[in-house]
């Protein structure tokens, strides 16, 4: 989301950059001597518009160099194996690497048997409709849930693997 912002305010001021270039550059030969008329913009109104959105543009730039994280998915960070700890069952493995708000889901999905509505699972949590699809969707790219289309919502069900274990303890 950041990026994107990054890339429309380069994309903006490099767009104001050219324009000001423009018309410090041409400012006579385009709009002639009769534009002086109702009066004149002088050539440094130009310059300092064809210059601040450069020094913007440099400065966007050097921010997404010095910060190059904003580019990289934040998911990619999390090890792909869990490291499961003597004694310790893969769903508390799970639990302790997950964020807050998808511990709450995953909990509320274990005691409710493994399988709930996405629609159930947003009204548990408390969380807004959207937020509730980013976390499911997280967690189904991990492998963690799956989902299935159930009429107008969706059916979220524990992963087999993951759910074998929670029927075992």
């Amino acid at each position: 989301m950041r990026s994107r912002t990054l890339i429309f305010i380069l994309i903006i001021s490099l767009a104001i950059s050219v324009l000001g270039l423009f018309f410090f550059a041409f400012e006579d030969s385009f709009w002639g001597r009769s534009h002086r008329m109702g009066g004149e913009v002088p050539r440094s109104f130009w310059f300092v518009l064809f210059i601040v959105p450069v020094i913007v543009a440099l400065t966007v730039l050097g921010y997404s160099l010095v910060f190059p994280e904003l580019r990289e998915d934040k998911f990619e960070e999390k090890p792909s194996v869990l490291a499961v700890e003597k004694g310790e069952s893969p769903l508390d493995a799970i639990l302790r690497v997950l964020n807050e708000d998808e511990r709450k889901v995953i909990e509320i999905l274990v005691a409710e048997g493994g399988t709930m509505l996405q629609k159930n699972i947003r009204w548990k949590t408390g969380l807004s409709r959207v937020k509730t699809h980013r976390i499911l969707f997280r967690l189904a790219k991990r492998g963690i849930v799956s989902s299935e289309k159930y009429y107008n919502t969706n059916k979220i069900m524990l992963a087999d693997w993951l759910e074998k274990e929670t029927k075992k303890s």
